[in-house]
């Protein structure tokens, strides 16, 4: 996939790669020192500029990881157009994604393509290559009757692939794709030409999910509504050998009563006026330090008994009244105070971590590593079209220990186009870390 930067003129300017064959006489640029290559490394000054030099080939992107970015720089937000923006400098970068294809994040820098024709294949955004194709898992997708390019109905409401890792096999990823309320598909990820194994979860979990994460083995599944965890364990990838399915799931945490998601007012919180109550908006799961994290977000309870005259009074001072995000809680699994089943249970610190939070994709990661605040959670989400011109929807930065939030990302007019269509906003973080 070829990545475009997106200048302020209405043309494109093709990011260079450099070929690595050998001419007579020369030599190729992967034999160019690895001191060289260090020394212009650390002259380049953006982020933007590091990832097109990883893009040439496999010795420079291994030179890039030797020579790390003397500058601090957050993640980006990617759109499902290809658009990326570089918060930090206010730059539009693209991506080039095919014109039969509808494009979903499936976490951190993968986009999941589908294409007109049912094809499915994951692609790193930023370091090239051949996209990986997923066959069975697009069959799989035609049986259950899943068209993604019908978009007014969400056919596909997310995609997560899991990291390599100790509890998995060697060189072995998973992708696991929420297709209805209750029911998942978790395909293997293999190179091309390689045969993936794929497991149905119809109906597996018996509630509406509204997150889901690899962590330490498993796939964890939250309840939309009544915050169970359930998991499921994936004997180190091999899917195709687990027993037969029953659900719902190891539950690990049990469901809570309604009466629970209240919006308490903490000393340390700035009131908020709004007379007719606070409700859960959206719930995320997030690895941070080895552990298992969610998140609630929290808006304005919304009611149309109420008149457009008595919203008036509670509106902010930029025109919000309900949608936007008015505070964020962070628990972790801990253990009941009476027996020993778990439940969740409210932290205040990230312990030097930041959060990053959106829909199609969420992660914790070290502050320090990205010039990100302590104890703060970065988030991005749309709401109703309200503000067109405004790409970025409901955007801020969340302090965990002021109950504080700062509007928005970004001060000033995001450099993504405002005529970019509804159905292709929605922004998720990417993570672009190890340029």
């Amino acid at each position: 996939m070829d990545i475009y930067a997106l200048p302020s003129e209405d043309h494109q300017v093709r990011f260079p790669v450099m070929a690595a064959s050998k001419s007579e006489g020369q030599s190729a640029w992967p034999d160019l020192p690895p001191e060289l290559l260090g020394a212009v490394l650390r002259l380049l000054p953006s982020l933007a500029d590091r990832v097109r030099l990883r893009a040439v080939c496999r010795q420079w992107r291994n030179s890039a990881i030797v020579f790390p970015p003397s500058h601090l720089h957050l993640p980006w937000l990617g759109f499902t157009d290809g658009t990326l923006l570089d918060v930090v400098n206010n730059a539009a970068h693209r991506v080039r994604i095919p014109d039969d294809a509808v494009c979903y994040s499936a976490g951190e820098n993968t986009f999941f393509l589908v294409h007109d024709d049912g094809r499915c294949s994951l692609v790193d955004l930023f370091y090239g290559g051949t996209a990986t194709p997923l066959p069975e898992l697009a069959a799989l997708l035609r049986a259950s009757k899943v068209d993604p390019r019908y978009e007014l109905l969400q056919p596909v409401h997310k995609v997560v692939v899991s990291t390599s890792s100790a509890e998995l096999e060697e060189d072995c990823r998973l992708v696991a794709v929420i297709i209805r309320g209750g029911n998942v598909i978790i395909s293997t990820c293999r190179p091309a030409g390689e045969t993936n194994a794929c497991l149905a979860l119809d109906n597996y979990f018996n509630f509406s999910i509204a997150d889901i994460v690899f962590f330490q083995g498993r796939m964890y599944a939250l309840a939309k509504v009544h915050e169970a965890l359930h998991a499921l364990d994936l004997n180190k990838g091999r899917i195709d050998q687990l027993p037969a399915l029953r659900p719902p799931g190891i539950e690990v945490i049990p469901g809570a009563a309604s009466a629970e998601f209240e919006m308490i007012q903490e000393p340390h919180l700035q009131e908020d006026p709004w007379p007719y109550g606070h409700e859960v908006a959206r719930r995320y799961l997030v690895e941070s330090n080895g552990k298992l994290l969610m998140i609630r977000r929290w808006i304005r309870k919304s009611l149309m008994s109420f008149s457009y005259y008595a919203m008036t009074e509670f509106h902010d001072a930029d025109g919000y009244d309900r949608d936007r995000t008015r505070r964020f809680e962070v628990f972790e699994i801990g253990h009941g105070q009476w027996n020993s089943r778990r439940r969740w249970h409210k932290v205040q610190s990230l312990h030097g971590q930041a959060l990053f939070v959106s829909s199609p994709c969420s992660k914790a990661a070290p502050a320090a590593d990205h010039g990100a605040q302590q104890d703060c959670i970065y988030f991005s989400h749309q709401f109703y079209r309200r503000k067109m011109d405004d790409p970025l929807g409901d955007s801020g930065v969340y302090s965990m220990r002021d109950g504080t939030i700062t509007r928005p990302l970004l001060p000033e007019p995001a450099a993504v186009s405002a005529s970019l269509p509804w159905r292709l906003r929605f922004p998720t973080w990417v993570f672009p870390v190890e340029a």
